[in-house]
C-alpha cells in the first residue's frame, strides 16, 4: 500500500481499488472514516513513510528485546541508535525505519554514522 494511495483516499473521500492494494472507507455522518481492519496497516504505512519516532517501550514489543538488551546491542553497534527528542535529553525515542531494517536482518545488522 504506498502512501500516494492513502492520501488518495483521504483527499478524494472515496474508497481506492488499485491492483491487490484496496484501502476500505467508512462514510459516517459525511466523515470518511478508514475500515477498522485496515486502520493498523494504514497507520503503519503513513508512519513509515514518514520515518516517525518511536519509545523505547515501543520497540521492546516489536523486537521482543527488553531494554537492557537493545543498550548492550546498541553500544556493540549491532541495535539502531536512539534519538534525542528535546534539548535536555530526557526523552529519546528511535526511528521506526531504523527498527524495520534491524527487524528484516537482525543478525548483520550494523548502526549508520548519523
Amino acid at each position: 500500500m504506498a502512501l500516494k494511495n492513502i492520501l488518495y483516499v483521504l483527499f478524494h473521500r472515496k474508497s481506492l481499488t488499485k491492483g491487490n492494494d484496496m484501502i476500505k472507507t467508512i462514510n459516517n455522518n459525511d466523515v470518511i472514516l478508514i475500515d477498522p481492519e485496515q486502520e493498523s496497516k494504514v497507520v503503519a504505512e503513513l508512519l513509515l513513510s514518514m520515518n516517525a519516532f518511536v519509545s523505547i517501550k515501543t520497540a521492546e514489543i516489536a523486537t521482543t528485546l527488553d531494554k537492557v538488551t537493545q543498550y548492550r546491542m546498541r553500544k556493540e553497534k549491532r541495535f539502531p541508535q536512539l534519538y534525542r527528542l528535546n534539548h535536555h535529553g530526557y526523552r529519546k525515542a528511535y526511528k521506526i525505519q531504523d527498527l524495520k531494517n534491524w527487524l528484516e536482518n537482525p543478525v548483520s545488522y550494523q548502526q549508520s554514522n548519523d
